[in-house]
């Protein structure tokens, strides 16, 4: 089982919901929110970004449109408490996030300890 957390919203790229991630950088992009809280956005952001791996296709555009999801249980897992963050923010500002998860996300294209990468298309693509 794997589980993202995800917006309403969906992306036209990938046409799947937007990850928390991109949900909330919408609102930093788009002046929505304080100043305090851009601060506190980019705090957050440095923190994942030196403790979760960036999957090596984003280097790229994501070129297969992949979707990341997390491992193991979203009530264990170890990042989950520094996503509160982003969930807090999203919260604050209307942008509704839910909890997706399955056993069949797609095919694995990327996997570190932490989280997957799946892509809906067929593996012969990459």
């Amino acid at each position: 089982m794997v589980f993202r957390f995800c917006s309403k919203s969906v992306s036209p790229y990938t046409g799947e919901p937007y990850g928390i991630f991109v949900a909330v950088w919408h609102l930093i992009r788009d002046k929505r929110v304080t100043s305090q809280e851009e601060a506190d956005y980019w705090e957050n952001r440095a923190w994942f970004e030196a403790n979760l791996p960036i999957p090596p296709y984003y280097a790229e555009g994501n070129p297969l449109r992949a979707i990341t999801w997390f491992k193991q249980s979203p009530t264990v897992h170890p990042l989950l408490e520094r996503l509160s963050f982003y969930q807090n923010l999203a919260a604050q500002y209307g942008l509704q996030i839910v909890l997706e998860s399955t056993d069949s996300p797609g095919t694995i294209i990327y996997q570190d300890e932490f989280q997957i990468a799946a892509t809906r298309q067929p593996a012969a693509t990459i």
